[in-house]
């Protein structure tokens, strides 16, 4: 989440495809295996189980992305605080009413070919926050922070233009 500061407080925020359990948990049974696994000293199949099962992203791809040492080598130092994420997540509960009160004028970033999950969860929010504008990257998925990040500077800068005006 970013968001811009006037005076002391949040005049407007922006969130890139937040991982929120609107109608599921996000993480769930996936969750404990990948906790099973890094407690038993295993973080790369944590990571893949929350690739895999959590993010979603297809088994062959998966597949692909481990096999690769660098990637391996990448993703093995971040697995503890990964799979901490994921449970702090879930232990917000299923449900959005909670931000039905916030009135923070909020842009809601997606990528177009994200993961229909992804999409679902945000279009959950949009519907529930008073204030809120969703924005969709053409041609990105949930990398576009890698894949195109002058793409998505850009939706913020352009949001920031408008809402933050003297």
């Amino acid at each position: 989440m970013l968001g811009a500061l006037h005076r002391g407080r949040v005049r407007q925020e922006w969130l890139y495809e937040p991982p929120l359990p609107t109608r599921e948990l996000i993480a769930g049974a996936a969750g404990v295996r990948a906790r099973a696994a890094l407690d038993g000293g295993d973080p790369m199949e944590a990571m893949r189980i929350h690739m895999r099962d959590i993010v979603r992203v297809p088994g062959g791809l998966v597949d692909a992305m481990f096999a690769a040492p660098q990637m391996r080598a990448a993703l093995s130092p971040y697995a503890a605080a990964q799979i901490a994420e994921d449970e702090a997540i879930d232990a917000l509960g299923v449900g959005i009413d909670r931000f039905a009160t916030l009135g923070t004028p909020t842009s809601l970033i997606e990528g177009e070919l994200s993961p229909a999950h992804l999409r679902e969860r945000l279009a959950d929010l949009a519907a529930v926050l008073p204030d809120a504008r969703v924005v969709t990257l053409a041609g990105q998925g949930h990398a576009a922070h890698i894949t195109a990040p002058g793409a998505l500077a850009d939706s913020i800068r352009d949001t920031a233009a408008r809402v933050l005006r003297p």
